[in-house]
């Protein structure tokens, strides 16, 4: 299970989420979207705590708060990265994703100046790749352990 490997600490995460069929889903005042089946990384932080925050996020019983909500209701988180660090730098993760991976704009972004939180790619393996190295450099965890 995902959150027997997530500590209590201040962090930043990424979901990775698996769309696996195409869906339109609204999202709030972003409107609606057209998700083609692909694996997506939402990009976030988690001041009051990681276990917390990802134990809010995987609950599909809850009230719709943020962007990712309405996606998680019709995705299934696949992986979490996540860094444990007080420095808030979910913005500079999401701004090395935005040169090397497609991504939705305005999603995830009604608190900063950013383009985007939410990023993706049709391999799963490869979009965990290019979290990871925009995570850099600070380390980071993967939840469950990549398969060899």
């Amino acid at each position: 299970m995902i959150l027997a490997h997530i500590p209590k600490q201040k962090g930043i995460y990424a979901l990775i989420v698996e769309v696996p069929q195409s869906c339109f889903v609204h999202i709030g005042k972003l409107g609606g979207f057209l998700f083609k089946p692909a694996y997506y990384a939402y990009i976030g932080s988690a001041q009051g705590g990681l276990y917390m925050r990802i134990k809010r996020h995987l609950n599909k019983e809850k009230k719709i708060h943020w962007h990712i909500d309405y996606l998680l209701k019709k995705a299934d988180v696949k992986r979490v990265v996540f860094s444990i660090t007080a420095e808030r730098i979910e913005c500079q993760v999401a701004q090395r994703l935005i040169s090397r991976l497609p991504y939705l704009p305005g999603f995830g972004v009604s608190d900063c100046k950013c383009k985007s939180h939410l990023f993706y790619h049709p391999q799963k393996e490869q979009l965990i790749k290019e979290v990871i190295t925009a995570f850099s450099p600070y380390l980071c965890t993967v939840v469950p352990p990549l398969e060899p």
